[in-house]
C-alpha cells in the first residue's frame, strides 16, 4: 500500500468512527469535497479512487456500483472495519449473504452492538432468526 492510501484510510476510518458521519447527510458533503479537491489540488491515486468509490456507492444507487456484499468484501479485505459497520447500518440484511458459521456470529453481534445502533442490531437478528432458534 501506499503512504498516501494509508493516511487516507486512517483519516477516513478515524472519521466514519464517529456514527453521525455514517449516514447519508453526512457522505454525500463529503462527496462533493473529494471531487473538488480531486479537480483543483490532488491527483488521487487508483487504490485511493477505489476507496472512495465503495464509500460512495453505498450512498448512489447507480446501477454500475458495486452491491452491497461487494463493498462488505472490500472494507473486509483492507480491514476496515468502520467501513463494514457503514455497510451493516444501510443494509443490514447483507449479514445473511455472508455466510458466517454460527459461532462467528456472537463477535459479529457483539460489534455491531458497539459500532451500530439499536436498530440495526435488530434488523440483523431479524435477519438471523436460526440464531434465536430453541431460546
Amino acid at each position: 500500500k501506499n503512504s498516501s492510501f494509508e493516511v487516507t484510510f486512517l483519516l477516513l476510518n478515524t472519521w466514519l468512527s464517529y456514527k453521525e458521519n455514517r449516514s447519508k447527510s453526512s457522505l454525500m458533503p463529503l462527496q462533493g469535497y473529494i471531487v473538488y479537491l480531486q479537480r483543483c489540488c490532488f491527483n488521487f491515486t487508483g487504490d485511493v479512487k477505489v476507496l472512495f468509490s465503495h464509500l460512495f456507492a453505498l450512498c448512489n444507487n447507480n446501477a454500475d456500483n458495486p452491491s452491497p456484499n461487494e463493498i462488505m468484501d472490500y472494507f473486509v479485505r483492507i480491514e476496515m472495519w468502520n467501513g463494514v459497520s457503514l455497510v451493516l447500518d444501510s443494509n443490514p440484511a447483507v449479514v445473511k449473504t455472508i455466510g458466517l458459521d454460527t459461532n462467528a456470529m456472537a463477535d459479529l453481534l457483539s460489534t455491531i452492538g458497539r459500532c451500530c445502533s439499536l436498530t440495526i442490531m435488530w434488523e440483523v437478528i431479524r435477519n438471523e432468526q436460526d440464531l434465536l432458534e430453541g431460546v
